[in-house]
């Protein structure tokens, strides 16, 4: 159990930036552990580290299990709710560093991230504009623009929406509405968050774990995220 404690400790920087993206200040106090399945028993998962070592960890009846399964921009579809890291550059415009496509609607907002210029948008997709449709509106760089509409931190009806649902992080927000758009420019990854389940934690998957370790020294497994 060891192995967990210390790898907590050194992912802790690795970890910042997306809590920063989920609009928590600051790392976590148990941040996520990346490595690769070597075992599961059904019961406990052992998995290799970046740095060669092994850890375990037992699952519980509340141990939750996601999927990250590779989309494209193809995907996206008015209606889903995702979830966006991006840049805001000179021109005042954002741009994706990343997306994620959720089933249900988690932390609704807009919000600033841990780095300068970063925003964290948690939104409903409203349309999606191909090339030739960002073209006729004028946008310079001729890149795909999702356009999103939110709940944020004010008051119904206020002018300026920003921040975060006033019922974040679950649940559908009853702030005021906002309205944003970013660019997503080629290449930037673009998954579907899936529900999993243990049958999935074969030899060779990428795993993700959030672990508590308790006082004794074990080690319990509160949520694993699968990634192609």
């Amino acid at each position: 159990m060891r192995h967990f404690i210390a790898a907590i400790c050194v992912t802790t920087l690795i970890a910042a930036p997306a809590l920063a993206q989920a609009g928590r200040p600051g790392p976590p106090a148990n941040p996520p552990v990346a490595g690769t399945v070597q075992s599961f028993d059904g019961k406990t998962v052992t998995m290799k580290l970046a740095d060669g070592t092994l850890a375990t960890a037992a699952l519980t009846p509340n141990t939750t299990i996601t999927f990250n399964a590779k989309r494209t921009l193809a995907d996206i579809k008015p209606g889903d709710f995702i979830a966006s890291g991006g840049t805001r550059g000179p021109d005042g415009k954002i741009r994706a560093n990343e997306i994620r496509i959720f089933s249900a609607v988690r932390g609704e907002g807009q919000f600033p991230m841990a780095k300068p210029d970063q925003v964290m948008t948690n939104a409903t997709v409203k349309e999606v504009m191909t090339n030739a449709t960002v073209k006729s509106v004028g946008t310079a760089s001729g890149a795909p623009v999702i356009k999103l509409t939110f709940h944020g931190a004010a008051a119904p009806g206020a002018a300026n929406c920003t921040g975060r649902a006033s019922d974040a992080p679950g649940g559908a927000g009853t702030g005021c509405v906002g309205e944003t758009e970013f660019e997503v420019p080629a290449d930037i990854p673009v998954v579907a968050t899936l529900p999993g389940d243990p049958s999935m934690l074969k030899p060779g998957a990428k795993i993700s774990v959030v672990v508590n370790v308790a006082p004794d020294g074990a080690a319990t497994a509160t949520r694993i995220t699968i990634s192609e």
